[in-house]
C-alpha cells in the first residue's frame, strides 16, 4: 500500500527534469509573431467575432487572411486579460511542459536513461518554445502518439478538433496518423476497420472550424507561401553546436532501426507507433529546423526501446521518501521564485518592450503611411495600434512579390524610390543597421528618434 509520501528517487528525476522544462519555457522570449496574435485576439475579442480579411495594414487591407489559428490567439488574449504577459508566458510554458511529460511517459527502461535521452533533446528543442499557437501543437503531437500507442483511439476526433482551430500543425497530426496506424498493420493487417473509422473522423473534425472545408485548401497554399521566404523557422538545420545533440540523436536513431531490423527484434504495438512516428518526422525535420523540436519529443522515446543501455536495479520505492519530496518541493519553490523575479523586472531576455519608449513617442509625429520590416509588424500591431503597418508576420494576406522586395531592400540595399512612391510611404520604423536608413538619410528625411537599434524617420 502506498504511503502520503511515497516519493522514489525515479520520480525525483522526472519531477526535476519537467521543472527544468518549465522554466526554460517560462522564461522563453516573445516571438515576433506572438505581438500580432495577441493583436488579433484582442480583435476578435472586442468584435465578438472570427476576423478573416486584413484590418491592420496599408498595403493588403482588406485583402482575405486565412485565420486558422484563431483559438490560440483568442485564448493568449484571455490569458494577457486574465494576468498579462506572464500567465501568457507561463501558459505556452505548461502546454509546452506537459507534450514533454507524455514525451516522457512514452519513454520506456530505467529513468536514468530516460533523462539521458530527454536531455539530450532539449537542448536542441528549446529554440523554438515562444509563447505562440505553435506550443498546442508541441502538446497535441506526443498527445496524438500517445493515444495511438495505447490505443485510447476515440479520443482523437477531439483533440484534432481543437488543434485545428488553433495551429495549422494539425496537418502533422494526420502524418503521424498515417504512420501509427500503418505500423500497427503491419503487426496485425486484420486491426483496421476502427482506424479507419477514426481517421475518417478525425478528418471531419477539422472541417468544424470557421473556414469549413476551405481549410484543406488554404493551409497547404499558406505552406507553399512561407517556402518562398528566407525565414529562420523554415531553414534546413545546419551543424551548428547547439544542434548537434539533434544530429547526434538523428544519427542514433537511424543506427537503432537497422540495429533492430537485423536482429529481427520484434517491436510490440506500442513501441512500433512510437518508432513510426519518429521516423516519419525525421525527413521533415531536416527539411525545416521548426521540426525538430517534434521530431525530438519522439525520438526521445523512440531511443529508449531502439538502444535499450544496460538496465540498472531498480531503486527501492520508499528510499529516503521524504528526503526525495523534500528536495521537489524546494525545486519547485526556486523555480516559481525565479519565474516570479524574471517577471517582475522584467529581464531583457523575456522581450517584452521591444520597441523603446522613445520610437512609440516619435511615431506619432510622423504623417502618412509607415513602412517597417516584416518581423517588425507583430510590434507595431500591439505597441502602436493606431498606425497601420506596411508588413507583418501574417504572411498569407500580402502579395509574395512585396514580401520578397521587402527582403531584397533589407538584405541586398534595394532603392528604396519605387516601393515609396507606390504605397506613399511618409514615415519609417527601421533597424539603425538597414540600408534603407543610409539611403533615406542620403534623401534629407528627417529623424525624430534613433538609437543603437532602432530609428524613426520622417519625409
Amino acid at each position: 500500500m502506498r504511503t502520503r509520501f511515497d516519493w522514489s528517487f525515479d520520480r525525483l528525476i522526472a519531477a526535476l527534469v519537467l521543472l527544468t522544462i518549465l522554466l526554460a519555457a517560462g522564461l522563453s522570449p516573445m516571438h515576433t509573431d506572438s505581438w500580432w496574435q495577441l493583436r488579433s485576439g484582442q480583435d476578435m475579442w472586442q468584435m465578438r467575432g472570427v476576423i478573416f480579411t486584413d484590418i491592420h495594414s496599408h498595403t493588403a487591407h482588406g485583402a482575405f487572411w486565412p485565420n486558422h489559428e484563431w483559438l490560440a490567439e483568442l485564448v493568449y488574449y484571455v490569458m494577457w486579460r486574465m494576468g498579462g504577459l506572464p500567465l501568457v508566458t507561463l501558459f505556452s510554458a505548461f502546454l509546452i511542459t506537459g507534450g514533454w511529460a507524455l514525451s516522457w511517459r512514452l519513454a520506456q527502461g530505467p529513468v536514468r536513461v530516460r533523462c539521458l535521452w530527454i536531455a539530450l533533446s532539449l537542448v536542441s528543442s528549446a529554440s523554438w518554445w515562444q509563447p505562440r499557437p505553435h506550443a498546442f501543437s508541441l502538446l497535441f503531437i506526443p498527445a496524438t502518439v500517445t493515444l495511438v500507442a495505447t490505443r485510447r483511439l476515440w479520443y482523437l476526433p477531439l483533440i484534432f478538433l481543437v488543434w485545428a482551430n488553433v495551429h495549422g500543425g494539425v496537418l502533422l497530426g494526420f502524418v503521424l496518423l498515417g504512420a501509427g496506424f500503418g505500423a500497427e498493420l503491419l503487426l496485425d493487417r486484420r486491426a483496421w476497420r476502427t482506424p479507419l473509422l477514426v481517421v475518417i473522423a478525425c478528418v471531419v473534425a477539422t472541417t468544424a472550424t470557421p473556414m469549413g472545408l476551405a481549410y484543406w485548401l488554404e493551409i497547404p497554399r499558406s505552406l507553399a507561401r512561407i517556402r518562398l521566404y528566407p525565414f529562420d523557422e523554415w531553414q534546413r538545420p545546419t551543424l551548428t553546436l547547439h544542434l548537434l545533440p539533434f544530429w547526434t540523436l538523428a544519427v542514433l536513431f537511424c543506427y537503432g532501426l537497422v540495429s533492430t531490423w537485423r536482429a529481427r527484434r520484434r517491436l510490440t504495438s506500442g513501441e512500433a507507433v512510437v518508432c513510426a512516428c519518429a521516423l516519419v518526422l525525421l525527413p521533415l525535420s531536416v527539411m525545416a529546423i521548426r521540426n525538430v523540436g517534434p521530431f525530438l519529443m519522439l525520438a526521445a522515446p523512440a531511443l529508449t526501446v531502439l538502444l535499450p543501455l544496460r538496465r540498472q536495479p531498480a531503486s527501492a520505492a520508499h528510499t529516503r521518501p521524504l528526503v526525495n519530496a523534500g528536495i521537489a518541493v524546494i525545486a519547485t519553490i526556486a523555480v516559481a521564485i525565479a519565474l516570479a523575479w524574471a517577471y517582475a523586472k522584467p529581464i531583457p531576455g523575456l522581450r517584452w518592450e521591444p520597441i523603446p519608449a522613445g520610437a512609440l513617442r516619435a511615431l506619432p509625429q510622423c504623417p502618412g503611411h509607415l513602412f517597417n520590416l516584416y518581423d517588425q509588424g507583430g510590434y507595431l500591431l500591439w505597441f502602436a495600434p493606431g498606425r497601420e503597418v506596411f508588413l507583418d508576420g501574417r504572411q498569407d494576406p500580402y502579395p509574395s512579390a512585396l514580401i520578397l522586395e521587402q527582403i531584397r531592400m533589407q538584405n541586398e540595399g534595394l532603392d528604396f524610390h519605387d516601393v515609396f512612391s507606390r504605397y506613399d510611404i511618409r514615415c519609417a520604423y527601421l533597424p539603425s543597421h538597414s540600408p534603407t536608413v543610409a539611403q533615406l538619410t542620403a534623401a534629407g528625411w528627417a529623424t525624430l528618434y534613433r538609437d543603437e537599434g532602432w530609428v524613426v524617420l520622417r519625409n
